[in-house]
This record gives C-alpha cells, structure tokens and sequence, in this order.
C-alpha cells in the first residue's frame, strides 16, 4: 500500500492532531463546551476521534518517512503526538489478560481440532491435559505481555500528561501552518540557537 500520498497532507493532519491533542486547552479558554450538557461529552467526542486521529498521524509518520519529504522534527512530532492520541483510551484495556486468554485458547483448540485426545492419556483424563495445554502458553503469553503493558501504560502515562499533550498539539499547529508557508519551526529553533 502507498503511504506517500499522505506526505502531502502532512500540514493538514498535523493541524488536525494538534487542534484533538490541545482540546484540552480549549475547554479551558472556553468552558461552554461541556457547560451545555455537563457530562464531558466535548471531551469523549474529541478522545473518540483523536484515536482515529492519532492512527492517521502514525500512518502519515509512514508515509513521510517512506518519501523523506519533512524534517525529523516534523516526523518526531507526528510520532509523539499520534501515540498520545492513540494511547489513551487503550491505556485501560488489559492487553495480557486478552492475549494470554487468545493464545491458551488457540493451543487447546488446535489440539482438539487436529489431534484430538482419547478419554484418557497415561491414566489422567484428557479434560485435565485439555487445561494443562491451555495454562501453560496462556500463562507464558501473560507474562510476556503483562511486561509490555505495563510499558505501555508508563509511555501512556507520560504522553498523556495534559500539559504535555498540550504543548504537543499546540506545536503540532504551529508546525502545521508553518509548513503549508513551506517553513519549518525545526530549521527556525535550529537557525536562531546557532
């Protein structure tokens, strides 16, 4: 699949991000948003979409690094920006527990389909081999996997800081408008400290 096209757009979709990634700074500056219905629907609307946003910054990130067409400032910030979108409502989901119950699953239901067991195996019933085989990848998946969620939820934790996130998107507009005048804010921080 060609990701270059979105190399492109990149302006665009990085105004986009940020405006999803500082929706939090506009609640503040103008709090009518959520006084109207009171129940935060502004902000589950904009965590909605900023998912499917941040998986557009990340598949624009692919197609720009395929092309080399933007500064690795701009890649950096569509990386970071596109994780901090994504990352938060997934923080919640106990991945090792899914995966552990999918691969136990998967081992036990392979060994019924293509070897299944007679009643008995050496004198144990096969209900308990059945269970063994399911435990025993099902726990070395959970394991495996608690260790990686629990990274995950660590870099969730960091990018979703609501400053942090913020000051993401913000930069993420700038960047944003700056490259539709064909000007970087990268080459501009970099030109001014030298």
């Amino acid at each position: 699949m060609d990701l270059t096209f979105l190399a492109s757009l990149t302006p665009g979709i990085l105004i986009l991000g940020g405006g999803a990634a500082a929706s939090w700074l506009l609640e503040k500056l103008k709090p009518s948003f959520d006084e109207e219905n009171g129940d935060g629907s502004f902000s589950k609307i904009v965590s909605f979409f900023g998912f499917f946003i941040g998986g557009l910054m990340l598949i624009t990130e692919a197609g720009v690094w395929a092309t080399s067409g933007w500064d690795a400032g701009t890649q950096i910030l569509l990386i970071l920006t596109g994780l901090a979108l994504m990352l938060k409502p997934l923080k919640d989901i106990p991945w090792a527990a899914f995966v552990a119950l999918l691969v136990g699953g998967l081992c036990v239901g392979l060994l019924f389909l293509v070897f299944p067991l007679p009643e008995t195996v050496l004198g144990v019933s096969s209900t308990w081999v059945y269970i063994l085989v399911f435990l025993a990848p099902a726990l070395f998946a959970y394991v495996l996997f608690k260790f990686l969620e629990d990274v995950l939820k660590l870099l969730a934790l960091i990018l979703t800081f609501t400053p942090l996130k913020t000051i993401l998107g913000l930069l993420c507009i700038i960047q944003g408008i700056l490259l539709l005048q064909d000007i970087s804010l990268f080459s501009i921080v970099l030109s001014s400290c030298l």
